[in-house]
């Protein structure tokens, strides 16, 4: 009996040292989250905008006045950018995104194009070793606390190839934030900008084209298209981190909520593991007595 009362206390000791490990983790994540969501949200409306009003020219006949409006009339290689987190204990939302990505680079080779794999994130460059899939390359320096010119600098290098024809499509899989709870996996034209069924908030869009351009159409769309197109990349990053912390926060809240039941459990058994020792060693004194008596 006394062998069991020890093992309980030790996995008592054992879950306790778990629970305030996932309850750190749960505060920083909700605070990484909160941070984040601060700086998502600040550029949200612009982000939306620009991108809305890019979007509506490259279907208008304005698309032939810059190349990153075009679409290639053949579409052979395409550059497939996937954002994952770089470490774990977030849920699903590795899981989603490559599960993802692996269905969207079937559909290339389905249709017979070539794929050029860049990877955000060690766990993606981990699952696409694994799957024995080349990765063209890697950015293990972006990261939560990249700024925007960091980012832009990956969007120039995107923007030079799909002019030179090195590239048919530039593709983003990512993890938009709707809510604390709601994060959805997304694929993403980056370059040329295809327009989407429901903009950034998730609502409908209703397409309007009506614009006057002055003074110089092609001076405007020289510096608002580039601009749009990396604002919309810093987005894109901004939410899947965001999104990475948010299901970190709720993993480790119901690891927290695991334990403290875990540990109440344990602690009931222990109890009674002691009355029932205790019990034991009465009527043990008890019979011992009446024997000698």
């Amino acid at each position: 009996m006394a062998e069991k009362l020890n093992v309980l206390k030790a996995r008592i000791k054992a879950v306790t040292s778990t629970h305030k490990i996932t309850k750190t983790m749960d505060m920083i994540a909700r605070s990484k989250t909160a941070k984040i969501l601060t700086i998502e949200q600040g550029m949200r409306p612009y982000t939306q905008k620009l991108n809305r009003i890019v979007e509506e020219l490259s279907h208008s006949d304005m698309d032939h006045l810059h190349p990153l409006l075009s679409p290639k009339k053949t579409i052979k290689n395409i550059i497939l950018f996937v954002i994952t987190s770089s470490r774990g204990l977030c849920g699903s939302y590795n899981t989603k995104i490559l599960d993802e990505a692996m269905e969207r680079i079937r559909h290339h080779y389905r249709h017979g194009r070539t794929v050029e794999l860049h990877v955000l994130g060690k766990k993606g460059e981990v699952y696409f070793e694994k799957q024995n899939i080349p990765i063209s390359r890697k950015y293990p320096r972006i990261d939560e606390e990249s700024t925007f010119d960091d980012c832009a600098t990956v969007v120039q290098r995107f923007m030079h190839d799909y002019v030179v024809d090195n590239a048919s499509r530039v593709e983003i899989i990512y993890t938009r934030y709707y809510t604390r709870v709601v994060h959805i996996p997304k694929i993403k034209s980056l370059i040329p900008m295809i327009p989407d069924e429901e903009d950034i908030e998730g609502r409908k869009v209703k397409k309007q084209i009506d614009y006057l351009i002055e003074p110089n159409i092609d001076d405007v769309l020289k510096e608002v298209v580039p601009l749009a197109i990396k604002t919309y990349f810093y987005f894109m990053i901004t939410s899947s981190f965001l999104s990475e912390n948010a299901e970190r926060a709720i993993a480790m809240r119901n690891a927290t909520d695991n334990a403290e039941r875990l540990i109440e459990d344990l602690k009931n058994k222990a109890n009674r593991a002691r009355q029932e020792h205790i019990t034991n060693e009465l009527l043990d004194i008890i019979g011992g007595s009446e024997a000698i008596n």
